[in-house]
């Protein structure tokens, strides 16, 4: 839900497939709720999330078991308490984050067989500002644990370019001399971004 100084309440769906509220600071809890169950059909809205780029329906279904499993267009919540439901949905976008993360790094890595450095550490956590942020003092890269919405051609870049930064701490000449060495197609996954705002992401 976003605050908004306009009067009353609106809805809107984002291109994500998110469903957006936007209601006045006086507009209390319950106003709220009755206004999306009352209008919430005429969206023809189905909670969804992107994952790797592709989008995927979200089903809940209660279940003897908890396990979050996904199939070509659907991610299955089977879940014993409604209670768990974020933690277990949580907990899968962590998962898969670290192992498919991981096998893009040795993809990445393997760009870089003409210069000497050790493959480096990746940490995955929540930030604010950033896609990626490198550390060549300790020969590690935090990744941004949203990249998980978006599309492995531009986690690849991500990864890719602070990998450079392991090696060129600036964007100088040098730098973008590597960057079209190993990943000559940078631009096209650059623009894979959607919006200006998140372009800044990147430094």
């Amino acid at each position: 839900m976003k605050i908004s100084r306009q009067k009353g309440i609106r809805m809107r769906v984002t291109a994500h497939g998110e469903l957006v509220v936007h209601a006045n600071p006086f507009c209390t809890k319950e106003a709220i709720d009755k206004y999306v169950q009352d209008h919430v059909n005429e969206f023809n809205y189905q909670p969804s999330v992107r994952i790797f780029g592709r989008s995927f329906r979200i089903k809940k279904v209660k279940s003897q078991t908890s396990h979050v499993s996904y199939s070509e267009n659907e991610l299955l919540i089977q879940y014993k308490d409604k209670a768990e439901i974020e933690t277990l949905y949580n907990r899968f976008l962590k998962k898969i984050s670290k192992d498919v993360f991981s096998d893009v790094v040795d993809m990445v890595y393997f760009r870089f067989s003409d210069y000497e450095f050790e493959k480096p550490k990746i940490i995955i956590r929540n930030m604010k500002s950033s896609w990626g942020v490198c550390h060549p003092d300790k020969n590690s890269i935090t990744l941004n644990s949203q990249l998980v919405h978006y599309p492995i051609d531009f986690i690849e870049y991500v990864i890719c370019h602070e990998m450079i930064h392991l090696l060129e701490p600036n964007h100088s000449e040098a730098f973008y001399r590597i960057l079209k060495e190993v990943m000559p197609d940078y631009k096209r996954r650059l623009d894979l971004i959607e919006t200006n705002e998140e372009k800044q992401y990147l430094v």
